[in-house]
C-alpha cells in the first residue's frame, strides 16, 4: 500500500518525518492513532503501511533500513505464532514483544551497530526458566537435574541461560562435557572461574534490574533483590503473573531502548543513533489488535510514571474496529495534526499523560500534486553522522592527550623549579607566585625563571640567564645593583601578551654591566658590578611586597647599593619605592612622571619627564598650524593624566582649542581589571575622523598596550587605507616604544598596518631598530640607568675608601654625579637632572613607518623640530 495523496497529506508527512528522524532527547513522544472516517475506507491502515515504505531503502533484494521500525501486520503476526509452536499460545502478549524485538534488531540502520537488549532478554529468561513442578521439565541424560528449591532453580536457569549466550563460556563448557578430558580439569575450571564469574553474574543482574523488584514489591510480592523478585513472579497465580509480566516486559523495553540511543564517548555506532525507534500497527482491529491494545496501555502507565522511551507509535483503526482505546480523544484533521507535531512540548488538552494525537483520515479526491509530491519524496531523510562526528568521542580526547604528553615530553627540560615546589624545601628562595605571575628578586643560579618560555616570554628567560652568567663571572670585591620593574604582561589577557617595556630596559642594562664589567677587569680602580632581577608582577601589582623583599635583602647582603629600573610612572610605583627604606636611592630608567620624584623617596629621573614631552609634542601641532586638538588619555592612570595636563595647558596657551570634553576615557588594563578593551571606541573614533577633517590634532596620552585598538578603529571609521588620495591622519603619541622595539609583537598590534594613521611618537633615542640588538628608547634608558648607578657607585667608593653603601651612593647622588662612560659616549648627562639638563637630554619625535622593512627611527627629529 501507499500514502494516500490526500489533501495536508504533505504537511503531515513533513511533520512525522521531523519526529522520526531527530534524537527524541527525552521528550515524550506522542501516540499517533489514524481513524477512517466512514465503514468501508481503509484510509488509516493505507498510510501506515505506506509510511513503512518511507523508513527503507533500497531494493527487495537488498533492503536498506533508514530508521528502525516494527510493523505489527495480520501477515506478520499470524506468521509468528505459526513458527512458534513450541511457546505457550497463552502468551500472546509475550509474543507480541518478542517480535518487536527481533523486527527491531533486523531493521537497524548500517553503521548503527546492532541492537542489544539486556534488561528484556534478562526478563525473558525469567518466564522461560524451567522452575519444580513445571510440566516439560525433566532432565535428560547428561543434563543436570532441577533444583528442588525455586531461588536456587531460578539463579541456575538464569547464570544457564546467560552462559550459553555468551560464546567463550559456552565453547569451554561444550569442551570441558568431553569424557576425554579429565574430571579434574573441569574442577579447576568451576572453582577457580565459573563460581567467581558466577558470583559476579549475580551481583550485576541485581543491580541493573533494581527497578525489577520495586515494582513487584509494589503488586503486593515484596522482594529484596532481583533474583528473588524473579522467583516471586514464576510462583505467582496465573492471573497475576499474567498482568504483571506485560509491564515488566514494557518497562525493561523501554530502558534498553532509551540505552540504545544514548550517546556513548567510546561507542561510535551509539552517536550514529539519531532517531528514535517506531512501532507501526496498520490495523488495532486485526488479528493482534488486543494484545496491542493491552501493550499501548501498559506504555501509558509508564509514560504516566516518568518513563520517556525513543519509541513513536503510529496504528491505523477502522471505523468499524472492534475495542475500545482508553487514551482516545477528540479526532483532528491532517493539517492540525501537522500542527501539534511540530510543536513537541505541547500536549493535546484532553489527553494526560504521554501525549497522543488522533486524526481522522476523511475520504477525498486523489490530489495529483499530492502525489507527485509523495512520488519525489518518498523516503524519510535522518542526518547522516560521519566517521568525524561519529569517532569524535574518543579520538578527539585520545589526540590531545597525544599532544599534551608530547608537549610534555618536548618540554621536559623547560620546566620551571618554582612549579615542582612541594612546601617541603625552598629551591626559588626569592620568588614566589601570585596567581599565573611568579614575583620576586632572583638570586639564584639556574631555574626558578619568571616565565614558562613560551615564545612572548623568551627574551626575559634569556635575560635572565645571560645575567647570571655575567654575575658568575664576578671575582672578588663587588656590588650589586638591583633592577626593580613589572617584567611580565597581564596575566588575563589572551590575545593582548605584549612584551613589556621593562624587559627591554633590561636588556639594555644587561649589556650595560657586560661592557662596564669588560672595563673593570683592565681598571682595577672601577668596582665590579653585579645585577639582581626583581620582578613586581603585571603593573606594579606585587610592587610593595616586592620591595619589602629587595629591603630585607639589602640588610643582609652589604653589597647592595642601588636599585635601577622602575620603568613606569604609577602610584603603585610611588608606593613601592618608598618601602624601600631611607638611604637606599632609586634611578629610574624610562620613568617620565614629574610626580615620581615629587612623591617618591629618593628617586632620580635620567629622561626627559612628562612637562618636556608635552612641549615636543605640542611644538609639533603648532608647526602644522592646528587650531584644535583632542587629547586621549586614561583618567585612572596618574601618568595620563599629568601628560593629559601638561598638553591642554601648553595647547591654550598656544591658541589651540582643545574640544569639550578634553578625552575620551582609555584604560589600560591592570590588576583587577577583567577586560582590557577600550571604552566608547567607536564614539572616540569618529571623533578623531570629524577632527581630522577640521584640520585638527590627536593627541594619545594613555598606555600603549591599547593605541593598536584605537588605531584599528580609527582606520575602519574613517575609511582610508593608505592607497586613497586623502592624506593620512596624524596621530601624537608618547608611550608606544614597546610596539616599536619588540621584535616579538603580535600581529594585531603592528603599528604599520595602520597605514590611514601617520603616527608620531616620543623616542629618548634615534638609534636603528631594524637590524641591530643596541637600538631603540628602551634599550638606551635601561642602559641609562645602570650607567648612572654604576657612575654614583664609583664615585662613592673613591669618596669614601672603597665604601659604596646605600646611603654613600645616596649622597654621590645628591651631590651631583657626572655619567659619561665609553658605553654610551654620546649621551652623558648629571644627576639630579637640573632644568637647564632636562632640556639637553636626547629627545625625539619619529614617525612610524608603514613599510615593515624600513626602520622605525629613520625619521626621527630632535626636539620635535
Amino acid at each position: 500500500m501507499s500514502i494516500p495523496a490526500l489533501e495536508h497529506v504533505i504537511d503531515f508527512v513533513k511533520a512525522l518525518d521531523e519526529l522520526v528522524t531527530r534524537p527524541s532527547g527525552g521528550r515524550e513522544l506522542p501516540v499517533i492513532v489514524l481513524r477512517d472516517d466512514g465503514a468501508g475506507s481503509r484510509l488509516a491502515e493505507a498510510f501506515v503501511s505506506g509510511y513503512g515504505g518511507r523508513l527503507e531503502a533500497g531494493s527487495d533484494d537488498d533492503v536498506t533500513y533508514l530508521v528502525p521500525r516494527a510493523v505489527v501486520s495480520p501477515s506478520t503476526a499470524s506468521g509468528n505464532e505459526a513458527a512458534r509452536p513450541d511457546v505457550e499460545p497463552v502468551r500472546p502478549d509475550v509474543d507480541l514483544l518478542d517480535f518487536l524485538v527481533m523486527e527491531w534488531k533486523n531493521s537497524m540502520p548500517r553503521h548503527a551497530g546492532t541492537l542489544h537488549m539486556p534488561a528484556f532478554q534478562a526478563c525473558r529468561d525469567v518466564l522461560d526458566v524451567p522452575m519444580p513442578g513445571d510440566e516439560h521439565t525433566d532432565a535428560g541424560p547428561g543434563v543436570p537435574p532441577i533444583p528442588q528449591d525455586p531461588h536456587r532453580a531460578m539463579t541456575h536457569g538464569l547464570w544457564t541461560c546467560w552462559e550459553q549466550r555468551t560464546p567463550v563460556l559456552r565453547t569451554v563448557q561444550q569442551g570441558l562435557d568431553n569424557a576425554a578430558l579429565p574430571r579434574w580439569l573441569s574442577g579447576i575450571w568451576t572453582v577457580v572461574l565459573s563460581w567467581p564469574v558466577q558470583v559476579w553474574h549475580r551481583w550485576r543482574l541485581n543491580r541493573s534490574m533494581r527497578w525489577y523488584a520495586r515494582r513487584m514489591t509494589s503488586a503486593g510480592l515484596a522482594a529484596r533483590d532481583f533474583i528473588q523478585a524473579a522467583t516471586r513472579l514464576r510462583t505467582a497465580d496465573a492471573e497475576q503473573h499474567r498482568l504483571l509480566r506485560l509491564n515488566l516486559l514494557v518497562e525493561a523495553l523501554s530502558t534498553d531502548l532509551s540505552r540504545a540511543v544514548r550517546p556513548s564517548r567510546f561507542r561510535p555506532w551509539r552517536r550514529r543513533r539519531v532517531w528514535p525507534f517506531v512501532l507501526l500497527v496498520p490495523d488495532l482491529g486485526g488479528p493482534r489488535g488486543a494484545v496491542v491494545r493491552q501493550f499501548l496501555q501498559a506504555h501509558h502507565e509508564l509514560v504516566l510514571q516518568g518513563a520517556r522511551p525513543p519509541l513513536v507509535i503510529v496504528a491505523g483503526q477502522r471505523s468499524e474496529s472492534e475495542g475500545s482505546d482508553t487514551g482516545a480523544g477528540p479526532s483532528v484533521g491532517l493539517d492540525q495534526a501537522a500542527a501539534v507535531l511540530r510543536l513537541p512540548g505541547a500536549r493535546s488538552a484532553n489527553a494526560p499523560g504521554p501525549r497522543r494525537i488522533d486524526v481522522l483520515m476523511k475520504r477525498g479526491l486523489e490530489q495529483p500534486d499530492v502525489a507527485r509530491w509523495l512520488t519525489l519524496n518518498a523516503k524519510a531523510t535522518p542526518p547522516v553522522v560521519g566517521a568525524v562526528r561519529a569517532h569524535a568521542g574518543w579520538a578527539v580526547p585520545a589526540l590531545l592527550l597525544a599532544v599534551m604528553c608530547s608537549a610534555g615530553f618536548a618540554l621536559r627540560n623547560e620546566v620551571p623549579a618554582f612549579d615542582l615546589w612541594d612546601g617541603s624545601s625552598d629551591p626559588c628562595r626569592g620568588t614566589w607566585r601570585v596567581g599565573k605571575e611568579v614575583v620576586g628578586v632572583d638570586t639564584e643560579t639556574k631555574g626558578c625563571y619568571f616565565t614558562t618560555g613560551n615564545k612572548s616570554q623568551l627574551l626575559l628567560r634569556e635575560l635572565q640567564e645571560q645575567i647570571r652568567h655575567q654575575n658568575a663571572a664576578v671575582r672578588g670585591a663587588h656590588r650589586t645593583v638591583v633592577f626593580l620593574a613589572p617584567l611580565t604582561a597581564d596575566p588575563k589577557a589572551r590575545s593582548e601578551q605584549i612584551v613589556p617595556a621593562g624587559v627591554l630596559q633590561l636588556r639594555g642594562a644587561a649589556e650595560a654591566q657586560k661592557t662596564w664589567n669588560e672595563r673593570a677587569m683592565v681598571d682595577h680602580d672601577t668596582p665590579m658590578l653585579k645585577i639582581l632581577v626583581a620582578n613586581t608582577g603585571f603593573a606594579f601589582g606585587e610592587g610593595e611586597a616586592v620591595a619589602d623583599r629587595v629591603k630585607r635583602l639589602a640588610e643582609q647582603d652589604s653589597s647592595v647599593s642601588a636599585v635601577i629600573g622602575i620603568t613606569q610612572s604609577r602610584q603603585e610605583s610611588v608606593d613601592a619605592i618608598n618601602r624601600l627604606g631611607d638611604s637606599m636611592p632609586v634611578i629610574g630608567a624610562s620613568v617620565t612622571g614629574d610626580f615620581m620624584a615629587e612623591e617618591a623617596r629618593n628617586f632620580f629621573h635620567t629622561q626627559p619627564t612628562n612637562e618636556r614631552m608635552a612641549e615636543v609634542m605640542v611644538r609639533r601641532a603648532v608647526n602644522w598650524g592646528s587650531e584644535k586638538a583632542l587629547i586621549v588619555y586614561d583618567s585612572k592612570d596618574r601618568y595620563s593624566n599629568e601628560l593629559r595636563d601638561g598638553l591642554a595647558r601648553r595647547l591654550k596657551a598656544r591658541g589651540i582649542g582643545v574640544e569639550d570634553p578634553w578625552f575620551a576615557q582609555v584604560p589600560a588594563p591592570r590588576p583587577g581589571n577583567s577586560t582590557a578593551t577600550a571604552r566608547g571606541l567607536p564614539d572616540l573614533a569618529k571623533r578623531i575622523c570629524d577632527l581630522h577633517a577640521d584640520h585638527g590634532t590627536t593627541f594619545y596620552a594613555a598606555r600603549g598596550t591599547q593605541l593598536p585598538k584605537v588605531l584599528a578603529k580609527v582606520q575602519d571609521t574613517c575609511g582610508g587605507d593608505g592607497t586613497t588620495k586623502s592624506s593620512p591622519l596624524p596621530v601624537i603619541a608618547s608611550d608606544v616604544n614597546t610596539l616599536i622595539e619588540s621584535k616579538d609583537v603580535p600581529a594585531w598590534a603592528k603599528l604599520h598596518k595602520y597605514a590611514a594613521v601617520d603616527l608620531y611618537y616620543i623616542s629618548f633615542s634615534d638609534r636603528a631598530v631594524l637590524h641591530r640588538a643596541d637600538g631603540g628608547s628602551d634599550y638606551s634608558t635601561g642602559a641609562d640607568s645602570f650607567r648612572a648607578a654604576a657612575a654614583a657607585i664609583e664615585q662613592a667608593s673613591a669618596a669614601s675608601g672603597g665604601s659604596a653603601s646605600p646611603s654613600n651612593v645616596l649622597q654621590a647622588l645628591r651631590n651631583h654625579v657626572t655619567v659619561k662612560d665609553s658605553i654610551a659616549p654620546d649621551r652623558p648627562f648629571i644627576l639630579p637632572l637640573s632644568e637647564e639638563e632636562r632640556a639637553k637630554r636626547p629627545i625625539f619625535l619619529c614617525l612610524a613607518p608603514h613599510d615593515p622593512k624600513v626602520d622605525s627611527h629613520r625619521d626621527c627629529s630632535r626636539g620635535g623640530r
